[in-house]
């Protein structure tokens, strides 16, 4: 039996191929899907953990740590001598950094950065030196390559370093050092993007220039982070222990993969939010493949009714006939998947050979189990289920009843009521399991706690997409229900347009069955795209919401005085929507009205706005929060119960000079924003805004805020403005731009690489209506044979095949814009509202373009049965059927 059924396959290779190509995209895609989420991972991991080099442990603060505490733990409470001299641990680097101002002596130029101290191995170090070496004494440092080339400095020159304000010291910046450049180093994962890049010097130099004793090096400064080179091998778990045991309270090891997983998780509420995202609809893909599949195999089983009928006369049992479709399925399924997994693999492979790259991000080959296995599985097991059906068609017939001239039954209504009530179980039950996820959501959004989503949000969108996943199953098996009761209603329209349309509307009403697998094939295609279109568009919008909260103002530049000069320069810079100047002032918690209020500890920087600022300058506007001059606007996550001040709270306005503090008689009740931060650094933390709509007095300092029209790419339009800002001493060039156009250029490699997976839905979708007609032309063979003998033309007959096609397209499209459109917003609230507000939007422009697309498919898989329809003379068609 093998081998007749290994014949019968090679006699019906051309019958196969459009199934093989059907599972060969549909693995391809699931393969492609592990690849592109592989590389993204890799990406995303590399962003978060930018700070690491080639450490591998990081020494972080706990989840439930006080904030205040762990910003007050220093250097020194962490016994790094102690935890270097450890058995296996190679080095160790705390993250400690401050703003200095870089000026070359002899052309007298100016331009700013992070300061870090130099450490060892230099493997750790969070960025690599392009040219010369790092530091090696403390007369020594390395600086940006932008920098040196803005400050026209080479290896050798002299460099004027001073301290910057407002970084992790708190020292004012008063001493400052001339170094010798003797490196330059490139922050290509961008660690310190938001100063612009960091300049390395000895931990002595860094501490003599903040204004400590060189002897006790970085011990006094706060390290919120440790990163450790570790040798697992030569460590164990005894050394791990060790320093355990001399860490800080609130503070833990963590190897480098779960510190990125935790920050990963912190970001978007999942650890693994891309691979989970593109996998759920890669499995959705499979599912139209498998329906092709089945729809080829019934064709295939149609053309292979005489063959297997005389294989039962000669004595063939049931079992063996099933065994011999099965065994068929099973071998083009295993194939067609290899060949699926390979190719995928040989496309990133050879998109890594020639350099391509998306965005930033650059296709590396990084093959895993998963993306050989589970395409290989999961293709052969689908190709096999979905021949279940045409296996039992096979054996479900007599032999002689099956050597005599019929049309293919339809057994579809012989358990019609059976499966009815299983497709409405599965759709209540798949219906109740991602409304209840939706819920639990819904109230984590609100701030309830203990919510599913809140704890486990990979569980939670599991269960999401297994529901909907059931719903959509259940839909599909009483499609023969819905669909040509739906395209009953749109044929009445065009039913009256000539003979072909009447024909086409007829052929709808009288086999419901063969109609809902051509509506079902493109149904599954259609709803992939428009939920992966529907999801891409929410996240897009909600990503960008969620990015311009947190990084609402795209450049700050501190000054020490004002500089109307600087602003002129900086406004003519291309790019530049809008720049203006805003001065600075101190306010302390409390009332400010005794000597012991003005000794507050916790102090705020002021921002005072004139009307309308924030409008032109930040990216959510605050006008509404700001009226009446008497709020202090400050960033909602710096607000709350565990927060430093409490809504309604009074902050005062006072002058710090030489240690005193002095009020100065304004006060402002505390108010929390809409927005999370002005530049998404450490540093921007803990300010607030208020409506200048009094005279506060002399600033304390002021600042440069410049909003960009997004005309020019960030790199060239930061250093633009650094540019402009090099001849002005003391202006210290900041802001979150750089971090928001790395998490929107992450955002826009995502959607792109999703916009390229839509077209697989849209070939699946196409192999599946053209081999449903062909089942169809089959199944009619003698009812086209009695039309042409009646006399009507080969046109009139194609024409008919088209009205069916078009009228089934059209349907089916609408049905699946709907599902796709309500199966995306899912997703997208269920993935993205741990990031606040999430848009579920209506993309009219992808609707059209949509249904466009599926007509024109829908027509195209029409040509070939509508061929083979008219290429038989209507007496030889007679004489065969």
């Amino acid at each position: 039996m093998w081998s007749v059924s290994w014949k019968m396959m090679k006699r019906d290779g051309r019958m196969l191929v459009p199934a093989g190509i059907a599972i060969l995209v549909g693995t391809l895609f699931i393969a492609a899907t592990f690849l592109f989420a592989n590389t993204m991972d890799v990406s995303i991991r590399k962003q978060v953990s930018s700070s690491f080099g080639q450490a591998n442990y990081a020494i972080s603060p706990k989840d439930d740590a006080n904030d205040e505490a762990s910003s007050a733990t220093t250097v020194k409470d962490f016994h790094l001598q102690q935890i270097r001299a450890l058995k296996g641990v190679n080095g160790a680097r705390a993250q400690v950094y401050a703003p200095v101002e870089l000026t070359s002596v002899s052309a007298n130029k100016h331009t700013n950065s992070a300061g870090i101290a130099m450490s060892q191995p230099d493997s750790i170090m969070p960025m690599p030196v392009v040219e010369g070496h790092w530091p090696q004494g403390e007369s020594e440092i390395a600086v940006p390559k932008q920098a040196a080339q803005r400050l026209n400095l080479k290896l050798g020159d002299e460099v004027s370093v001073n301290a910057g304000r407002g970084g992790q010291s708190g020292s004012d910046g008063s001493d400052s050092l001339r170094l010798k450049l003797v490196g330059l180093n490139e922050d290509k994962d961008g660690a310190y993007s938001y100063y612009g890049g960091a300049s390395v010097m000895s931990e002595g130099a860094m501490a003599q220039l903040m204004g400590a004793p060189s002897a006790s090096g970085i011990d006094s400064y706060p390290a919120p982070y440790i990163y450790l080179s570790i040798d697992d091998a030569q460590a164990g778990q005894e050394t791990l222990d060790q320093i355990r045991a001399k860490l800080p309270k609130g503070f833990q090891l963590q190897t480098r993969a779960a510190f990125e997983d935790s920050q990963i998780k912190e970001m978007s509420g999942q650890t693994n939010i891309m691979t989970t995202f593109l996998l759920s609809f890669g499995i959705l893909a499979m599912f139209v493949a498998a329906l092709v599949i089945a729809n080829t195999f019934q064709v295939m089983v149609a053309r292979q009714r005489r063959t297997l009928a005389l294989l039962r006369t000669i004595g063939a049992k049931k079992g063996q006939v099933r065994a011999s479709v099965l065994m068929q399925s099973g071998i083009l399924g295993l194939i067609a998947s290899s060949l699926g997994a390979a190719g995928a693999i040989g496309l990133m492979m050879a998109a890594h050979g020639l350099g391509l790259r998306i965005g930033a991000l650059t296709l590396e080959v990084m093959v895993t189990p998963p993306v050989i296995v589970v395409p290989i599985v999961f293709g052969t097991a689908m190709t096999m289920i979905a021949s279940l059906s045409s296996a039992a068609a096979a054996t479900r017939v007599t032999p002689l009843e099956a050597l005599r001239p019929a049309e293919v039954s339809d057994s579809s209504k012989r358990s019609g009521k059976i499966r009815l009530a299983l497709a409405c179980i599965m759709m209540v039950i798949g219906a109740a399991m991602a409304a209840w996820i939706v819920y639990q959501a819904v109230q984590d959004s609100r701030g309830v706690k203990g919510t599913m989503v809140a704890e486990n949000g990979d569980s939670a969108l599991g269960i999401a997409v297994a529901g909907v996943a059931l719903f959509f199953i259940g839909a599909l098996l009483c499609a023969n229900r819905w669909i040509p009761w739906m395209l009953k209603g749109i044929g009445a329209l065009v039913a009256h347009i000539g003979p072909s349309s009447k024909v086409a509307v007829g052929n709808i009403s009288r086999n419901p069955a063969r109609v809902a697998a051509t509506g079902t094939a493109l149904l599954i295609g259609v709803t992939l795209v428009a939920c992966l279109g529907t999801g891409a568009t929410s996240a897009k919008q909600t990503m960008a919401t969620a990015l311009d909260t947190r990084y609402s103002v795209d450049v700050e530049i501190s000054l020490n005085q004002e500089d109307v000069s600087g602003l002129e320069k900086v406004r003519k810079v291309k790019g530049v929507k809008a720049a203006e100047l805003v001065p600075v002032y101190q306010g302390a918690v409390g009332s400010g009205k005794t000597a012991e209020d003005n000794a507050q500890k916790d102090y705020i920087a002021i921002f005072a706005l004139k009307a309308g600022q924030s409008e032109r300058l930040m990216n959510v506007s605050q006008e509404s929060l700001m009226s009446g001059g008497s709020k202090l606007v400050m960033p909602k996550g710096q607000v709350g119960d565990k927060a430093v001040v409490k809504a309604g709270q009074t902050v005062s306005v006072v002058h710090y000079d030489d240690g005193t503090v002095t009020a100065t008689g304004h006060s402002f009740q505390v108010a929390a924003g809409s927005y999370n931060g002005l530049g998404g650094d450490a540093g921007s933390y803990g300010i607030a805004l208020v409506d200048q709509s009094a005279s506060l007095g002399k600033p304390d300092r002021y600042e440069i805020w410049i909003k960009s029209d997004g005309s020019q790419p960030v790199g060239s339009f930061t250093e633009d403005i650094r540019e402009a800002m090099s001849s002005t001493p003391d202006a210290m060039v900041s802001g979150g731009i750089a971090m928001k156009a790395t998490y929107e250029q992450i955002i826009n490699i995502f959607l792109l690489i999703m916009v390229a997976l839509l077209a697989v839905a849209v070939i699946i979708a196409l192999i599946g209506v053209a081999n449903t007609l062909s089942l169809s032309v089959i199944e009619r063979t003698k009812e086209s044979a009695t039309l042409r003998a009646i006399g009507m033309t080969k046109r009139q007959l194609k024409r008919s095949l088209s009205v069916e096609a078009l009228l089934i397209a059209v349907g089916s499209t609408l049905a699946g814009l709907a599902l796709g459109t309500i199966f995306g917003w899912i997703g997208a609230y269920i993935v993205f509202e741990s990031l606040g507000k999430v848009s579920l939007p209506l993309d009219w422009n992808m609707y059209a373009m949509i249904l466009v697309v599926a007509v024109i498919a829908a027509l195209l898989a029409s040509v070939l049965p509508a061929r083979r329809a008219t290429k038989t003379p209507p007496v030889e068609a007679l004489a065969e059927a």
